[in-house]
């Protein structure tokens, strides 16, 4: 399996709403017992590392948001493994804040991240970790919501999500998918 978690490239984007996905590869490269390996490519960056005595890659996008579909394709080429051996974690509007969900395959419901990986690997089978933003306010534009800092009320809920992602993760690796789905989904 190869985690993937979307985000924009850049610093001006590290800490916005639609860089949940890329944060939880962030903290799971923090928690690593061990890295042993390091790729970069035109596409995403990828590191070897070690969770729970177990070997996995992880992956953050290069490409902005809309085109993430290049990075899903170009990992799935380097590391050989088909689109459900993909794991790949990203914001979700229609999750309230903190919320997860696990899901095995599926639609990209409105996300153009996930829309660029369906259209780039001709599949909707892929396995999915959905990190809850919340919806924006009434009136208020989508893309300036999705690209814009948490609110201060709203930061320690979304650092407690990215943690919850990574544990999450672990859960996957250590118990599979469907014990993990039902867990984190109820």
């Amino acid at each position: 399996m190869v985690i993937l978690g979307l985000g924009n490239p850049g610093r001006k984007y590290a800490r916005t709403r639609h860089n949940a996905g890329a944060r939880v590869i962030a903290e799971l490269l923090r928690r690593a017992e061990a890295e042993t390996q390091k790729w970069k490519s035109k596409y995403f960056r990828a590191w070897q590392i070690e969770i729970s005595s177990r070997s996995i890659i992880v992956a953050k996008p290069t490409t902005f948001m809309n085109e993430s579909g290049k990075a899903a394709l170009a990992v799935c080429t380097k590391f050989n493994i088909k689109p459900c051996e993909l794991l790949i974690v990203y914001d979700d509007i229609n999750l309230p804040l903190g919320k997860l969900r696990v899901r095995k395959k599926g639609s990209s419901g409105g996300h153009k991240g996930v829309q660029s990986i369906i259209e780039n690997l001709h599949t909707e089978d892929f396995l999915r970790l959905k990190l809850g933003i919340g919806m924006p306010a009434d009136g208020e534009d989508l893309v300036e919501y999705v690209l814009s800092g948490f609110a201060e009320e709203e930061k320690i809920a979304a650092e407690e999500m990215i943690k919850n992602g990574a544990d999450a993760i672990e859960l996957i690796l250590k118990e599979g998918i469907e014990k993990a789905m039902s867990r984190i989904n109820g």
